[in-house]
């Protein structure tokens, strides 16, 4: 398949292969890897109806589904230096819930924390519900966005020592014993590499909470490449399968795995619905603006250190 010289060639992520199904799983109308780069690089936020996004294939060996052709990771500098955060539009309070749930699902598993990281933490919604919850006596947060590190500092305000970084290289720190990355390993470009490097900084038992995508949910099936995480941001998406896979892979052994619950305002919802779907929303702000949980399909799942 033809793409554009802007784009880097990766095989997959999870087990190496560059062997692929050659039927894409998603493809958008306007293929990413046929643009250039200053022609996709202002949908890289935001939804649309008409979503530009890299081609998903199906990795022959592993069944990972991941994009063949991706950005560099200097142009994946430019794209998320300044990104708005993740809230979406929606209110802070509703997308707490949201975070806080996770928290719930872990103390199911997890009574005590001391040292915390967390990767790709934005604003700090779920870093304020571990603080709370837990006591963290210390906190390494990674956030390559600078635009919210000052919020990202309010939410650790309780931290007796927290540092802030673009990198996880960019610190010292060590002996963690919880860490959580919530819709982050859909958007790295080495995951396994990321969490190999960061069980090295793990003490014995160490739990790894992450939250992710399934790209074998019945909303997934439902609405076809007009389905969200079908976007430029997201270089690999797992379902539960692949996850434990790469988790096997990089020195993690699975626990727990469930179905996790997302809180919207029903207009709001239905607003960004409407949207994807290229139908007006003008509408949607007549309806109730109450919280419903949904439960969209995304994966929640808690991982051990395995022990070298």
């Amino acid at each position: 398949m033809l793409s554009h010289s802007d784009w880097t060639r990766r095989s997959c992520p999870i087990c190496g292969s560059s062997e692929i199904i050659r039927k894409p799983v998603g493809k958008s109308a306007r293929p990413a890897e046929k643009l250039s780069f200053l022609e996709v690089k202002d949908s890289f936020v935001g939804l649309r109806s008409e979503q530009i996004f890299f081609s998903y294939f199906r990795c022959k060996n592993c069944s990972l589904l991941y994009c063949p052709w991706y950005f560099n990771s200097t142009q994946l500098d430019e794209l998320y230096r300044d990104m708005p955060d993740n809230l979406m539009g929606e209110d802070k309070s509703t997308i707490s819930k949201t975070q806080s749930g996770y928290v719930n699902w872990l103390s199911k598993h997890l009574s005590g924390v001391r040292n915390y990281l967390e990767i790709g933490p934005d604003i700090g919604l779920v870093t304020r519900a571990v603080v709370e919850r837990y006591g963290v006596y210390s906190a390494l947060l990674v956030e390559p966005n600078f635009a919210v590190h000052q919020d990202l500092g309010k939410s650790a305000s309780d931290v007796k020592a927290v540092e802030i970084v673009k990198y996880l290289q960019d610190s010292k720190m060590l002996d963690f014993d919880l860490v959580v990355g919530v819709h982050v390993y859909d958007h790295l470009l080495n995951p396994t590499k990321d969490l190999l490097d960061i069980k090295s900084r793990c003490e014995e038992g160490a739990k790894l909470l992450i939250v992710v995508h399934n790209e074998k949910s019945l909303l997934r099936t439902l609405l076809g490449k007009k389905w969200p995480p079908f976007c430029l941001q997201h270089p690999q998406l797992y379902n539960p399968a692949t996850l434990e896979e790469l988790l096997r892979n990089s020195g993690w052994k699975l626990e727990a795995i469930g179905k996790s619950t997302n809180w919207w305002r029903l207009n709001h919802f239905f607003e960004l619905g409407l949207k994807v779907l290229g139908l007006p929303d003008r509408f949607a702000r007549f309806l109730p603006k109450f919280e419903i949980p949904f439960k969209l399909g995304n994966t929640i799942a808690l991982a051990t250190k395995i022990n070298d």
